[in-house]
């Protein structure tokens, strides 16, 4: 009967302008996938957006996209990268939302408050670094009461202005440590960082007092090495030089060694401090520094250790050939 119903919806969809939407989204979906599940996906699309608004159509086809990307690229639910997605993705909010708060120090920097105020870029600066952190906490509210669809709508705009950052600060004529690199990084990391939100299975995401006590604590570790970080770079820390830079590779090492199939926590936890890792780390590269060549020996050697673990368990599991 359903099967029925769902063939029905789907003809009667063919002929709304509303349906162009959910159209392209089911196009993302395999060809063998798309014949056997179109109608049922049609027609749990039909009940949610039954009194819906076009905008409650189009993030719904939206969802409906993202499950088909998601089946396109192997990360189904069934799937163990979907999974780690699906534990980093609350983690990678909680290291947004801690480094754009810790960002708000920036703002009381020398150089920042003798910014001219006239200058139409440099407000847009200023007022940029404040929307996003208020963007981010909001996201991680909504992650904390299992909210997703909401989390992931805003997790969108504050990818968008953090990306902004970097012609805003470019118009302002502010010099990036590294020039191109550090201008590439600024919006690798955003990039990283909104695809692991927003390519965890929705099925998989939730709430639980286990992953609040991660989520807590992950925001607080990213508010403290990022502001360790900006803190140093105006009152230096009694350090080497950018050691504080090295402290993101320390955490992702950590994170490594600990991830096993296992133990999808620590490996969500590795994917959620990737993108902080990479850019803290990658200008300690050229010109190789003391700190960057133990960033860089550290983050090598705990990335050896899975590799070996999942070969030792594939010469356990295959059996011996027959001679």
């Amino acid at each position: 009967m359903y099967r029925v119903d769902a063939v029905a919806l789907t003809r009667q969809l063919q002929g709304e302008d509303g349906s162009r939407a959910l159209r392209w989204a089911l196009r993302l979906h395999p060809a063998a996938y798309r014949a056997e599940h179109e109608a049922e996906l049609t027609a749990i699309y039909v009940q949610a957006t039954q009194d819906a608004g076009p905008l409650g159509r189009l993030r719904e086809a939206l969802d409906v996209a993202g499950h088909g990307l998601r089946r396109s690229t192997g990360l189904g639910s069934d799937r163990t990268a979907a999974q780690v997605l699906a534990q980093a993705a609350p983690l990678a909010v909680a290291v947004a939302t801690g480094g754009s708060v810790a960002n708000l120090l920036w703002l009381f920097a020398p150089r920042i408050q003798s910014m001219p105020s006239s200058s139409l870029p440099n407000v847009l600066i200023l007022a940029n670094q404040g929307l996003v952190p208020l963007l981010w906490l909001a996201a991680l509210a909504a992650v904390w009461t299992g909210r997703w669809t909401v989390a992931r709508a805003l997790v969108v705009p504050a990818t968008v202005l953090r990306l902004a950052d970097v012609p805003l600060l470019l118009l302002a004529h502010f010099d990036f440590h590294g020039a191109h690199t550090g201008a590439v990084l600024n919006l690798t990391v955003p990039l990283l960082t909104g695809a692991v939100v927003l390519a965890a299975p929705r099925d998989l995401l939730g709430s639980s007092q286990s992953q609040r006590g991660a989520i807590a604590g992950t925001t607080a570790l990213a508010v403290l090495l990022w502001g360790a970080q900006l803190v140093n770079i105006y009152y230096p820390l009694p350090l080497a030089p950018r050691t504080t830079h090295a402290l993101w590779a320390g955490v992702l090492a950590v994170a490594l060694l600990l991830g096993r199939r296992d133990r999808l926590p620590a490996a969500g936890f590795a994917v959620a401090v990737l993108p902080s890792a990479l850019q803290m780390t990658v200008p300690l590269l050229h010109p190789l520094s003391p700190a960057g060549a133990v960033a860089l020996l550290l983050v090598l050697l705990s990335s050896a250790v899975p590799l070996l673990r999942a070969r030792r368990r594939r010469a356990q599991v295959t059996p011996p050939s027959a001679a």
